[in-house]
Parts: structure tokens; C-alpha cells; sequence
């Protein structure tokens, strides 16, 4: 049977684990991380009221977009149509429709793709503005000045690791058999956490769900034998890759 420990930050954890529920799944909560917002957040609207047409707003996660948008919220403020807006997945997409701004989101969901797609389709960009957590990547912004776009930082939220009992550790150990994790963060946060020997041969034989190329490039460098690429960081993408997990599971019990 399929023991799942959904890993993201709160609040989506919660939302992970009731979707992934209500498919019949067995499934425990373990945020690795805690989302915060940051005092960077007073420079927001003053970026936003010097946007234009020629402005690219790119949001790296579902908590930059959520962080930002509280932020307006409190201020009576809203995001300018008058920009374009970019989202790293389909989630991050779908949380700023909720609030009226359609992003465009790359096929490949990491920097790589954000890069492809504004090469192809976003022409006359010459600001943009990455809406990010404290210590995200660099290689977008580089890339970007290189033709020329001024890249300015805005960190939106700041990440806090949480720590776990190692009686808590030795539960999961026990029954867990697949892991959901969403960023490099959380898995390095994993392999601390599970730095003793049998933890972490445990770990590293879980079956692990991650949303992106570059996450599962980064899990293998860490020694993760069973990993699954989902179609981005949504619930809907999560609970489809478990679906082919256990459909292959169903063919190889036939086939014996």
C-alpha cells in the first residue's frame, strides 16, 4: 500500500494532503519548511506603479504570488493589466488567476523553460521583476541581463526550517514508502534531518514525487534511487503521478 509524506509548506500541505485523501490515499503531513512574508514587501507597489507594457513580472512559486498578494490586499491595491506576467508551473499560474492575472507558464516548469519561453514569445521586455523567496537561484536573472532586461529582486516571503522528533523520524522510517517534495530546500532539509545510516538508506530507496527536471537532476546528485517526475507542483499533477505509479505497479503483478 501507498504511505505518502506530503512535505510542502503550509498552506498547501494541508490542501495536498485532503486532495490526495479524498483519492483514498494514506497520507501524513510533514511541512519541512515555514513560509514567512518579508519586510521586502513595502517596495511592491512602488515597482508595480512604474510597470509597463514592457515589463515582465515573474513569480518563481505559488507563496511569492501569495505573499505579494496579501500584501495588496492590505494596501486596497491590485496587480497592473498593463504588464505581462510570467509563472514557473501551472500552480503558480492558477494561484494568480484566482486574482485576476493570466500568466503565461513555460512547458519545462524551472528557469530553463521560463528562459525558452521568453526567447519565443515575449519580445520588447526590458524590466523585469522575479517575485521570490530569501536565496533563490541566480541563473535567470543572469541570463536575462545578458540581452539586456534590468532584473530587479524582490524577496517576497522568507523560508524557516522545521525540525522533527526522532521519534517522529523513526514513525515515518516505518511506514512511509513514497515522499512529496517541491524544491531543492526540502530535500537537503531531508537528508539532514535523516542523516543517520538506516534513516537514510531508507530515504534514499522512497519512491519520491517532484515537480520539475532540475529538482529531479538535484535528487539524483543526492543519492534518491526512485524518483517520479509530476507535471508541476499542483495536487492534480501529484495525484496523476501517483495514478501512473500504481497502474505500472497493477501491470507488473499481472505480467508475473
Amino acid at each position: 500500500m501507498v504511505q505518502i509524506l506530503v512535505t510542502r509548506p503550509q498552506p498547501h500541505n494541508q490542501r495536498c494532503v485532503t486532495a490526495l485523501e479524498a483519492k483514498g490515499f494514506s497520507v501524513s503531513a510533514a511541512p519541512m519548511l515555514e513560509i514567512k512574508p518579508s519586510d521586502e514587501l513595502t517596495s511592491l507597489i512602488p515597482r508595480l506603479e512604474h510597470a509597463t507594457p514592457s515589463t515582465l513580472i515573474i513569480a518563481v512559486s505559488q507563496y511569492a504570488v501569495e505573499s505579494c498578494q496579501h500584501h495588496l490586499q492590505q494596501q486596497g491595491r491590485i496587480w497592473p493589466s498593463h504588464c505581462q506576467y510570467l509563472a514557473v508551473g501551472k500552480a503558480t499560474a492558477e494561484c494568480w488567476q484566482q486574482y485576476g492575472v493570466n500568466a503565461l507558464v513555460p512547458n519545462r516548469q524551472d528557469s530553463e523553460g521560463m528562459l525558452q519561453l521568453i526567447e519565443s514569445q515575449l519580445n520588447g521586455i526590458q524590466h523585469a521583476h522575479i517575485l521570490r523567496g530569501q536565496h533563490g537561484r541566480e541563473w535567470l536573472a543572469e541570463q536575462l541581463q545578458r540581452q539586456q532586461i534590468t532584473v530587479n529582486y524582490l524577496t517576497c516571503y522568507q523560508r524557516h526550517l522545521l525540525n522533527y522528533s526522532w521519534q517522529q523520524l523513526e514513525q515515518w522510517r516505518s511506514q512511509i514508502n513514497t515522499i512529496v517534495a517541491t524544491s531543492g530546500e526540502i530535500l537537503k532539509h531531508l537528508t539532514t534531518l535523516m542523516s543517520k545510516s538506516q534513516q537514510l538508506t531508507w530515504l534514499k530507496q522512497t519512491t519520491l514525487l517532484v515537480p520539475s527536471e532540475r529538482l529531479l537532476e538535484y535528487a539524483k546528485s543526492l543519492g534518491f534511487m526512485h524518483i517520479v517526475l509530476c507535471d508541476g507542483a499542483s495536487d492534480k499533477a501529484c495525484i496523476d503521478a501517483l495514478a501512473r505509479i500504481q497502474s505500472s505497479a497493477r501491470n507488473e503483478n499481472d505480467q508475473k
